[in-house]
């Protein structure tokens, strides 16, 4: 990725937020991306992009999860002896996708609206299949909405829409939960909707916060608890 590209996101973050988280911001993307060897850095206002999409209005601006955040996840995650599989709502371009792979996740899926988003999800799929060949990833580019959710066991989000799209997705969430009993955690990284999750009856095993601005919500459902209607 040209270094201007790098200096156009710590700018947006300097500009939106401050100086410090900035440059934690632009360390941890120069990190991230030469461990992982994918190009996912940079924002990318939703509302500009030529989508056909009667959820677009529910949409944010497209940015990837900071690489320090969603290695303290993982690492929680993995500790947890899940099984293999993981949806990540809002792909963009696709990120999380790979740092599943790096932490033994074998069915991994990126959900995803935005058409040029996809193509860019894609292209850092291939070069991580190349180190993982194993692993069966995909893009659904289409809306969250309508995805069909099945027998995962993680999801992840980086507030990637507004209850507008969050409520129907949980309700999903929870239908599949009826056909195909078991244990789901969800990773949600900014969780600005995190009392649909609660008022659904997960539960929250760990909210961690660092420099005021970053932060993640771990929670929980149990297949056991009886699944509530939203």
């Amino acid at each position: 990725m040209a270094l201007r590209n790098y200096f156009h996101y710590f700018n947006f973050i300097r500009k939106n937020w401050n100086f410090r988280l900035a440059f934690f911001t632009l360390w941890h993307e120069l990190r991230g991306e030469r461990k992982y060897k994918i190009h996912t850095s940079g924002f990318n206002n939703l509302q500009k992009e030529k989508v056909l999409s009667k959820n677009k209005p529910a949409a944010y601006i497209y940015q990837p999860v900071n690489y320090y955040m969603g290695e303290r996840a993982f690492d929680y995650i993995s500790s947890q002896k899940t099984s293999l599989s993981i949806t990540d709502f809002g792909c963009g371009m696709g990120r999380i996708m790979v740092i599943a792979a790096h932490y033994g996740f074998k069915t991994i899926t990126g959900v995803e609206f935005a058409p040029s988003l996809c193509r860019k999800a894609e292209e850092n799929i291939r070069l991580v299949k190349q180190q993982f060949p194993d692993i069966k990833a995909t893009i659904y580019c289409g809306d969250a909405i309508d995805y069909p959710i099945k027998e995962e066991e993680v999801f992840s989000f980086f507030n990637p829409f507004d209850e507008r799209v969050m409520l129907p997705v949980v309700r999903n969430i929870l239908k599949s939960l009826k056909e195909y009993p078991r244990d789901v955690y969800i990773l949600y990284f900014n969780p600005t909707e995190k009392e649909i999750f609660l008022s659904a009856g997960f539960v929250e095993l760990w909210y961690y916060s660092k420099m005021e601005y970053l932060d993640f919500s771990i929670l929980f459902k149990k297949k056991e608890v009886e699944n509530w209607d939203l």
